[in-house]
Formats: structure tokens, C-alpha cells, sequence
């Protein structure tokens, strides 16, 4: 994970970056990157080749524009769907309408805070993020927006397969004693995790379950007994996956 700081003024920029680094350094907590910005652009563009759940401190008005922060907020969830965001402001009239953009915000924080207890704010977020992902590890967790908007989570280890259903996009997720209908690309899905194997047109299968191959009949068995047909290309994707094991 990484923390994203975005601020336009230098003297609370390296308030932040540095109150983060220090406890950061002090916790011994797990984080590639500090990325401090004070474009909303910029941050927007080093987000694009990073990995999803990081963590967010955002002002709201930055370089003139009074709602920076929240557009910024709203294209970071469509890039990373689980992050944790906080905005970090003057402005707290706009606590109230943070809704409207549908960003989910972790916290609000106000900048003029004693200096003590807006230190406690910031590491508490932190402290927060990282409780929650010691509780679900991000590779143990799958995160996905439907094309209608919807958050589907799971853990990888109760995912058995996904299949298609014959309308466009519709898929079924069928879990341990539990079946979901969404909406999503088989493609995406199948390159979120190296557990998942397309062993089919219509089947994206967590390899974990499968107990049998019978390569004859062109089918794999799972835990359960449940039977899957496997394509030939589908079979080559598994002896791939099974010679790495």
C-alpha cells in the first residue's frame, strides 16, 4: 500500500508528510510509498500504475478550486474501489455534502486543530487502515465494482468459481453455501488473482477447490463434488498453474 497526500500549501504538506513518515518509521508499518502532490492531476496520474488500497489525506481546495478534493475523491474510487480517504481541510462546511460524491470518506479532519490532537486524528486513520487489513489481508480479499456501481467483497478462500449466465455481463459467484448475481467482465476478474484460471468460456475457477482432472472427459471436479467443463486451452492454463504449485 501507499499513502497519498495531496496539498497545495509547502508548510502543511511537510507537516503531514512528515508526521506520517515518522509514525510510519515508529509503528514499523508495512507502506512502499509516501506520494505527496499539490495537483489533484498529478496524484491522479502516479494512482494509474499503482496497486489498489491505499491510503488517502485530502485537502479540498487546492490551487483556487473550492471542490478539487471531493472530484479527486470520486475518480480515486473509480481506480481504487477499497482506499481509505480522509480529507484534511479548512473548509469543514463541506462535511455535510461529501455524500453527494459518493467517496465514502473514512474521516473528516480540520487543519487549525491544537497541533496534538490533529496528530492523534491522522494516526488514528492509520492505525485504522492497518487494523482492518491485518483482519482481511488486500491478497486474501476480493474487491470488485459491478458495472452498475455495486462493491462485491469476498475472501479468495470462500470464492469456488464464477460463471456466466448467458446474459451480457451477468455473472453468478458461487461461494461456500452461498450464490450471487453481478454484474462484471470475466477478463477483469480473471487477472485479479493468480488463484482464478479461466478453464472455460463460461468458468473462471479458484484452483484452490479443484480436486480432480480428467482431461479425457474434459471436466475438472471440485471439493464439493461439483463438476466443471475445462476447454482445451482451459486445460493447458491448469497443467501451467499445477506445474507452479
Amino acid at each position: 500500500m501507499k499513502v497519498y497526500i495531496l496539498e497545495d500549501e509547502i508548510v502543511q504538506q511537510f507537516r503531514l508528510e512528515s508526521l506520517v513518515k515518522n509514525y510510519m518509521q515508529q509503528k514499523k508499518y508495512p507502506v512502499e510509498e509516501i506520494v505527496t502532490c499539490d495537483r489533484s492531476w498529478d496524484l491522479l496520474a502516479s494512482l494509474e500504475e499503482s496497486s489498489r488500497n491505499n491510503i488517502y489525506f485530502l485537502d479540498i481546495a487546492i490551487k483556487g478550486n473550492q471542490n478539487a478534493g471531493l472530484e479527486i475523491a470520486e475518480k480515486i474510487r473509480k481506480l481504487d474501489a477499497i482506499g481509505q480517504i480522509s480529507f484534511v481541510t479548512t473548509h469543514n462546511e463541506f462535511a455535510s455534502i461529501t455524500y453527494e460524491y459518493k467517496v465514502n470518506a473514512h474521516d473528516f479532519i480540520d487543519k487549525i486543530l491544537p497541533q496534538k490532537v490533529f496528530d492523534e486524528r491522522i494516526i488514528a486513520n492509520i492505525d485504522h487502515y492497518i487494523t482492518i487489513n491485518r483482519l482481511k489481508p488486500l491478497n486474501e480479499v476480493f474487491s470488485y465494482k459491478t458495472r452498475t456501481g455495486k462493491i462485491i467483497e469476498a475472501l479468495y478462500a470462500d470464492i469456488r468459481y464464477f460463471e456466466t449466465t448467458g446474459i451480457a455481463h451477468k455473472l453468478l459467484l458461487q461461494m461456500d453455501g452461498e450464490t450471487l448475481t453481478m454484474y462484471g467482465n470475466m477478463n477483469d476478474i480473471e487477472n485479479m488473482s493468480n488463484n482464478l484460471v479461466r478453464v472455460h468460456r463460461s468458468f473462471l475457477v479458484n484452483q484452490s477447490f479443484i480436486k480432480k482432472m480428467y482431461k479425457r472427459e474434459k471436466i475438472i471436479v471440485l471439493e464439493d463434488d461439483t463438476e466443471i467443463p475445462v476447454s482445451r486451452a482451459g486445460f493447458k492454463r491448469l497443467e501451467q498453474v499445477w506445474l507452479k504449485r
